[in-house]
């Protein structure tokens, strides 16, 4: 005979589910509008930067929108004190270092498998704006170790952290693996499509994320999508 409690428990199910993507879903947009602030506040203090070093400077003008995600999962440490994604930084094992390598790999033969296709559905891919590459550093050395530690060691860091550690998070009480790495990439590509601009960037940035959010379910370590990032952007922009 069911009791009161089963009966109820599966209606507490879906509402712990829903709870759990509204609170990813809140942190996402959160992290667009803290974006969108970072662009006003950071952007001046990039260009007091440029002034005295006019290539650190430019470099630093692809990154401005970071800041404003490092600000938010930064607050949502601070409010949930009994976790920190900092602790899920660690040193990557070989199937890290496998998924390092696959993560951007896998996004650039999607992308290349789907560009052919989009004229002919009346839409474009070009290359996500403004992000530094290798061509870059090749060109001027002199900004290679800066360059690397600002990409590396600090802005995709405070995407990352944000993506994968945070929305993670808050998809993990009541959503299963796969569902928690699915969610978290269409968030991540929903990101883009305010920030990037346009449908196809959304799309296509959000196979970046499902990768992403596959590696660090997979690893529990937010060095493996850290470095993937910041290996993409110096790679290949997207």
């Amino acid at each position: 005979m069911e009791t009161q409690s089963d009966v109820a428990r599966p209606d507490s199910g879906v509402r712990e589910m829903f709870r759990s993507v509204g609170s990813a879903v809140g942190l996402a947009a959160l992290g667009v509008i803290a974006a969108f602030v970072s662009i006003v506040v950071v952007n001046p203090l990039f260009a007091i930067i440029e002034v005295e070093w006019t290539l650190f400077g430019e470099l630093l003008d692809n990154y401005i929108v970071q800041p404003g995600f490092g600000l938010v999962a930064a607050c949502y440490i601070w409010w949930r004190d009994d976790y920190t994604p900092l602790d899920r930084i660690q040193i990557p094992s070989v199937e890290g270092v496998a998924w390092i390598g696959l993560i951007p790999v896998g996004y650039e033969v999607t992308v290349r498998a789907v560009t052919p296709v989009l004229p002919m559905i009346g839409l474009s891919h070009g290359a996500h704006s403004g992000i530094v590459t290798g061509r870059v550093f090749l060109n001027h050395p002199e900004i290679i170790v800066p360059g690397l530690v600002v990409m590396f060691v600090v802005m995709a860091p405070m995407e990352e952290i944000l993506y994968r550690g945070v929305v993670h998070d808050a998809l993990e009480p009541a959503i299963g693996s796969p569902g928690r790495v699915l969610v978290g990439g269409l968030l991540f590509g929903g990101m883009h499509l305010f920030l990037s601009g346009g449908v196809v960037s959304m799309l296509l940035t959000s196979i970046f994320g499902v990768l992403a959010a596959g590696g660090y379910e997979r690893t529990q370590n937010l060095t493996v999508p850290i470095i993937a990032h910041a290996g993409h952007w110096l790679i290949a922009p997207f």
